[in-house]
């Protein structure tokens, strides 16, 4: 089973598309479909594009991600902005 783990990057658009693969990567170690992991990718992708709104490309936003029972759980967090994401996985791996 995939472990925890955090990640931070830029959000600079550069490195701001990193986030949205390993969001969807980690979906599919999770069990999840490839429609999973497309959709876990845009939810990162559209909170992210969120926090760069406004924000300086050099600030840096910090994900976690874990698994929770029926899914997966994303922390994001940049400056005083934040948001949670959760997306069910109906097979996901035990």
């Amino acid at each position: 089973m995939p472990l925890p783990f955090s990640l931070s990057l830029p959000l600079d658009s550069r490195y701001r598309v990193l986030a949205p693969e390993v969001a969807g990567k980690y979906a599919e170690l999770l069990g999840g479909s490839p429609a999973d992991a497309e959709s876990v990718a845009a939810a990162v992708s559209t909170a992210l594009d969120e926090f760069a709104a406004g924000t300086s490309p050099d600030a840096l936003v910090d994900m976690k991600f874990r698994r929770e029972a029926d899914g997966i759980h994303i922390d994001l967090h940049c400056g005083a902005r934040t948001s949670t994401l959760k997306h069910l996985l109906a097979a996901a791996k035990r």
